[in-house]
C-alpha cells in the first residue's frame, strides 16, 4: 500500500514538474470569488456561469430575463461589463 502511495506522489511530482510555469495555478481570484464580485457589480443578476480566458474570467449573469457577461481581471479582481 505504501508503494502505491509513493509511486503515486512521485508520478504526480514529475507532472507537475514538466507543467508549463502558467499552467500551474499561479494564484489570484478564484472562480467562486469572480462571481461573487461580478453579481455584487450587476444587482438582482443570478449567475449562469464562468470560464477562464486568459488572464480575465468571463462570468455569465441572468438579470430581468437578459445574458449580461462581466469580465473580471483573475490578477486584479477589477469588473467590467460587456
Amino acid at each position: 500500500m505504501r508503494k502505491t502511495f509513493t509511486m503515486a506522489g512521485a508520478i504526480l511530482a514529475a507532472a507537475l514538474w514538466t507543467m508549463p510555469a502558467g499552467a500551474q495555478d499561479s494564484g489570484g481570484l478564484k472562480p467562486s470569488e469572480a462571481v461573487r464580485r461580478a453579481v455584487a457589480a450587476v444587482p438582482g443578476s443570478e449567475p449562469l456561469g464562468v470560464k477562464r480566458k486568459g488572464q480575465v474570467y468571463v462570468v455569465r449573469l441572468k438579470q430581468n430575463g437578459a445574458v449580461v457577461q462581466v469580465i473580471v481581471d483573475a490578477a486584479t479582481g477589477d469588473v467590467s461589463a460587456q
